[in-house]
């Protein structure tokens, strides 16, 4: 009964909003967390399952277009975006990305900033679908050109709820 209430930020991390929609951050940033993550709310969706991700900069590149792939595979519908681009071109990671969606899937699009990315999937979604916000988990902000900019997901999903409701 102990663990029923237990939240580890930004693990499965439900964000509280004022429209009940569910709304889901996760650090899911691998193939294997990404399909696991995505598989299990394919069992207990009663929607679409819409999915906003990205893949860091400066890091493992070959993972990219199977993360893609897995995603639209897994996906109703998928918004590819940054996250932490580090001193890579974030158009050229979200290239490497799409080249795994294109290949299994036509809906999907890819919007560079995340605050907006995030804002286009709130928006398009009704209220029995399941938005997941991957790989930032409970970091609080995007890393870009060597600085470490504010970006919490949780204050961004609210300022886009009171914006769009």
């Amino acid at each position: 009964n102990g663990l029923k209430n237990v939240v580890v930020k930004g693990r499965l991390e439900y964000v509280k909003n004022k429209m009940n929609y569910n709304i889901i951050i996760d650090y899911a940033h691998t193939p294997s967390s990404i399909e696991n993550i995505i598989s299990s709310f394919n069992k207990i969706k009663k929607g679409r399952i819409i999915t906003l991700f990205g893949a860091g900069g400066n890091r493992d590149k070959g993972k990219r277009k199977i993360m893609g792939e897995i995603a639209g595979k897994l996906s109703d519908y998928t918004i590819i975006t940054t996250d932490n681009p580090r001193y890579e071109r974030k158009e050229d990671i979200i290239k490497d990305i799409e080249e795994g969606i294109k290949e299994v899937t036509h809906n999907y699009e890819c919007i560079v900033d995340r605050k907006e990315a995030i804002e286009k999937g709130i928006s398009i979604m009704n209220k029995n679908d399941i938005l997941l916000l991957l790989g930032k988990g409970n970091e609080k902000y995007q890393e870009t050109n060597g600085k470490k900019i504010p970006f919490n997901e949780r204050k961004i999903v609210k300022e886009i709820m009171e914006k769009l409701f």
